[in-house]
């Protein structure tokens, strides 16, 4: 028996169609905007609200009757004028004319975005670059060349501490961004505060406990240090 939906996803969906905003539509039914996006991504909102707008479309295309406006000259063949999107759609990949009609418009919501692309980055980061102990070593071949006698490799190798030195100077860089971001993202929120909506303003509170963890103020971090001393200690 399938899965009964979400009454909550039918609203969003309803209220998405109707040309509100992810973050509105997550405001007000107080869900993470997450949760919303991933709605429209899985449910296809898409799909249906371009339907609409096309059935919108093709009954509000072309001049009232006995307009007046071209005569004489004519209007241009293909013409856009009325369209928000028409010149990237005329230059641009559908796909990057598809994620421009998603992007906020409002500084603050732009900003959110980048901070969570930021600290995603810097989460990623953590699997793909984790060295284990001191003995993770990593060899990778970078070089073959076959001569007529002799066959030269070349290969690298990247001792723990090499890895691990690497991977804290790339982190301090994302971090002192992602540190940019946030202090841009309070600054331009205090400087409309009457003008921001709740969910705005409730982003800076969980944006600071989100770094906590971050810099240095947990006990994950300390744990982290004791693994770093294990590796440095023992020497190289």
């Amino acid at each position: 028996m399938p899965r009964k939906l979400d009454e909550r996803a039918v609203k969003a969906k309803e209220m998405y169609l109707n040309g509100k905003k992810l973050v509105e539509i997550a405001s007000q039914l107080n869900l993470p905007e997450g949760t919303v996006r991933r709605w429209k991504c899985t449910h296809k909102w898409d799909s249906e609200r371009s339907d609409r707008n096309s059935e919108r479309s093709v009954k509000n295309r072309g001049a009232p009757a006995g307009n007046q406006n071209a005569v004489g000259h004519g209007a241009p063949k293909q013409n856009k004028n009325a369209e928000k999107y028409g010149f990237f759609s005329k230059y641009l990949p559908e796909e990057t004319v598809s994620i421009i009609q998603e992007m906020p418009t409002d500084p603050l919501d732009i900003l959110w975005d980048q901070v969570q692309i930021a600290y995603a980055a810097i989460i990623r980061a953590q699997s793909i670059m984790y060295v284990r102990n001191q003995k993770d070593v990593t060899i990778t071949k970078i070089g073959h060349k076959d001569g007529e006698t002799v066959t030269e490799e070349r290969w690298e190798v990247q001792q723990a501490w090499d890895k691990q030195g690497n991977f804290l100077q790339a982190q301090a860089r994302a971090q002192k961004t992602l540190e940019g971001l946030i202090k841009q993202y309070d600054e331009l929120l205090h400087k409309n505060w009457e003008l921001a909506s709740e969910e705005q303003k409730a982003r800076i509170a969980q944006l600071r406990a989100q770094t906590d963890k971050l810099t240095g103020n947990n006990q994950e971090l300390e744990d982290m240090d004791e693994i770093e001393g294990d590796i440095y200690g023992s020497g190289k």
